[in-house]
């Protein structure tokens, strides 16, 4: 066996059918794996189940498309229709308000997994699974290259005050809580005896997208105010 073509050359050229098409989605699954845990770990909306059916379906599309049974018949057609498809997936993910937009990195990930499934299915299992690799590095590591470029989060601390609406409040608030991002942490919540609660917050207030929570909050009936310790 072969072991260059079976790292960058083509599976089919080595291993005969059906082991190869066996092989070959057994690779999308794991390619499909390796990104999903990081976007599993950053509690990302498609996260490691999805990355993995997403690269595994268009693997599988890949592989019935050159078989016999279609008779090996304008295989790009059906890689074109994959791309389509993967394409209403990435726009479902992305979600905007009147104050941001979210959802672009879970979007073109998606994008890029199915590219990864449809390599992996033509049968070039090693360059599948270096790109995956490379897809974990760009979406892991170079977090630290946007913090160097639009510098470090400067946390301040908030008071939420709100009415509780028979504990109603508190979860919408949680809500828009874990819809932000950065550097967000409750440090305390209590309750007054005007009747009024309050949650002490530590956010990020450097980057525009960090605080858009802010907005959300306002926005809600029940949040009376938004303040710093201070005033509080």
């Amino acid at each position: 066996m072969d072991l260059y073509q079976i790292a960058f050359g083509d599976l089919h050229n080595v291993v005969s059918s059906p082991w190869c098409q066996a092989l070959c989605i057994l690779a999308s699954l794991c390619c499909g794996a390796i990104v999903g845990c990081e976007r599993e770990r950053g509690h990302k909306p498609a996260g490691l189940r999805t990355q993995i059916l997403i690269c595994v379906g268009s693997a599988i599309f890949t592989v019935v498309s050159s078989s016999s049974t279609l008779a090996g018949h304008e295989p790009a057609r059906i890689a074109a229709q994959i791309v389509t498809g993967v394409g209403f997936l990435g726009a479902g993910s992305i979600l905007r308000d009147r104050y941001q937009i979210t959802g672009l990195t879970t979007a073109a990930t998606i994008w890029t997994v199915s590219a990864i499934g449809i390599v992996a299915g033509a049968g070039y299992v090693g360059a599948a699974l270096a790109l995956s690799i490379a897809t974990l590095l760009v979406l892991a590591s170079l977090r630290q290259a946007e913090i160097l470029l639009t510098g470090r989060c400067n946390a301040v601390n908030l008071v939420v005050v709100y009415r509780p609406e028979k504990g109603k409040t508190r979860p919408l608030i949680l809500q828009a809580l874990d819809q932000s991002h950065g550097h967000l942490r409750i440090t305390n919540e209590t309750e007054r005896p005007d009747g009024l609660c309050e949650m002490n917050l530590s956010h990020c207030e450097c980057h525009r997208d960090h605080r858009a929570f802010l907005a959300t909050l306002a926005t809600m009936p029940a949040v009376e105010a938004l303040q710093s310790p201070t005033s509080a």
